[in-house]
């Protein structure tokens, strides 16, 4: 059996889901001392086979991957007020329910958003979010959209049709 660290992984995508579940890591981590691990992970959509790399992002795009998931931790860090929080940053690269659950092997738990950036690649290929809680071998905590984007995802939704 695998010991478990008092280490919270948080799935990032810059989504409002994501940061809301980043933020409630925060909050579970400055009252428990469990430290944060902040992971982004880049998947090449056009990769049909073979395993996606950072070095098939480029440069300019990895740069901008991290450059997006050190604005995102500032500013939940920031919203919460949780800068004694010790919190890693990482963008790694394939398919993201994979990476996130072998991230979290040994974790207390895996935080993920309820809802990521892509409706067309949820519907193709499935919920990053469910499947990280088919894959984990840990506890996965989904964090829902904030009421705040709800309300407004359902004005836009009613006014677009």
């Amino acid at each position: 059996m695998q010991e478990t660290s008092n280490r919270i992984v948080v799935g990032i995508d810059g989504s409002p889901d994501s940061e809301e579940a980043l933020r409630w890591a925060l909050r579970e981590a400055a009252t428990s001392g469990a430290e944060i691990d902040a992971v982004l992970v880049w998947s090449d959509p056009w990769a049909l086979t073979g395993q996606s790399t950072l070095r098939s992002a480029g440069r300019d795009r990895t740069e901008r991957l991290q450059d997006m998931l050190v604005q995102v931790v500032t500013t939940a860090v920031d919203a919460e007020h949780a800068g004694a929080v010790k919190l890693t940053q990482h963008v790694l690269a394939g398919n993201a329910a994979q990476v996130l659950a072998e991230r979290s092997r040994g974790a207390r738990m895996l935080v993920v958003g309820t809802t990521g950036l892509s409706g067309l690649r949820r519907w193709m290929l499935g919920s990053v979010s469910q499947r990280c809680a088919q894959l984990s071998g840990v506890p996965v905590v989904l964090v829902p959209i904030p009421p705040r984007h709800r309300d407004q995802d359902l004005a836009g939704t009613a006014s677009a049709g």
